[in-house]
């Protein structure tokens, strides 16, 4: 099966697979398959909640219990780049 990509993204596949983060081109599509249908729920989930707001269903944010969530992460191993997002680092650049 063939897919037509611009030469960017194709560039960008093959650095995923030769850097090793994929095995080969058809993992590395896979994954993005896979991101892009992960993109597409959470748009829908964030429209779910947009409708339920807009009918009153929405309850106040406790931020102290979100901070609690986000250290018990950390504490859990979350990714160093995450880690930086909510320590409030700027997030790292992307490659292309």
């Amino acid at each position: 099966m063939s897919s037509d990509m611009s030469p960017q993204s194709e560039q960008f596949i093959q650095h995923v697979v030769s850097v090793g983060t994929y095995d080969n081109r058809g993992e590395a599509l896979d994954k993005a398959v896979e991101l892009l249908k992960r993109r597409e729920q959470l748009i829908i989930d964030v429209n779910v909640g947009i409708e339920q707001l807009e009918r009153g269903e929405g309850k106040p944010l406790d931020i102290d219990a979100v901070k609690a969530k986000v250290a018990a992460r950390i504490a859990q191993g979350m990714p160093a780049d995450l880690v930086r997002m909510v320590d409030g680092h700027k997030p790292i650049e992307p490659l292309f």
